[in-house]
């Protein structure tokens, strides 16, 4: 092809028709960019197609790892509020403000009163959209924030409270383990034993000395107001999963 149009230009000089020869050289000179821009275009929109599958890619693993969120954190939420349930239940008899007492019960809010829930998110998603730099693909500023809430956390704030959380757990356990034998807690993580199956004696629990026990109350009292931080924390976020996730299928 390129000899053809070097003949045709050859011939031209050779005839003498300059303007002519002038004329063919700016059309091939417009077919060369005309081609190039066209190169362009198509490699634009490879890149776009590729960069689609990409982003969309994205979406579907984290609406994947929303949901999982959801799902965790709501099933967190209700572990805490009959954890939270449990150490009212306990704090009352130690006030003496029950009117009829649940031995079974009482035994079991002995260990749920102090049994943390310990939430996490999935963020592998969101971490590889951040490290890749592939976030650039997404120009959504309204999704950017939602994410960014969602997912960039307080690490200051969070590692306060979990040093809170785990001194005052701590310390709840160690005290409350003075009074009670070990097999309270092997029954609890056993699957094959079980409180209600189990007489109260085999625990040997010691109730009026940890009625008597005013630095036990104080651990519960601490337990106790920390869920409110707790359950705040896991309603903030089961929010905020409900909001991105309703983005991103919208």
């Amino acid at each position: 092809m390129i000899k053809f149009f070097r003949k045709i230009r050859q011939n031209l000089l050779a005839e003498g028709k300059t303007g002519k020869y002038l004329k063919y050289a700016f059309g091939e000179i417009l077919l060369v960019m005309i081609g190039i821009l066209l190169a362009l275009q198509v490699n634009n929109w490879n890149e776009e197609r590729k960069n689609n599958r990409i982003r969309k890619s994205y979406l579907e693993n984290l609406k994947v790892d929303l949901k999982k969120d959801l799902e965790n954190l709501e099933g967190l939420n209700a572990i805490n509020t009959y954890n939270e349930t449990e150490g009212r239940y306990l704090s009352s008899f130690l006030d003496n403000n029950l009117v009829e007492v649940d031995t079974t019960r009482l035994i079991k809010s002995i260990f749920f009163c102090g049994h943390i829930p310990n939430f996490t998110i999935i963020s592998a998603t969101y971490n590889d959209l951040i490290n890749s730099n592939n976030i650039y693909l997404f120009e959504d500023v309204v999704l950017k924030r939602l994410l960014d809430d969602y997912y960039i956390r307080n690490n200051w704030v969070e590692l306060f409270n979990d040093r809170i959380l785990k001194t005052a757990w701590y310390d709840y356990r160690d005290e409350m383990s003075k009074f009670h034998s070990p097999l309270l807690y092997q029954d609890h993580y056993s699957w094959e034993t079980s409180i209600e199956l189990n007489p109260t004696w085999r625990y040997n629990i010691e109730w009026n000395k940890i009625k008597n026990n005013k630095y036990l109350k104080t651990q519960i009292g601490m337990i106790g107001a920390y869920r409110i931080v707790i359950r705040n924390n896991l309603v903030d976020h089961i929010q905020k999963a409900k909001t991105l996730l309703n983005y991103l299928e919208n």
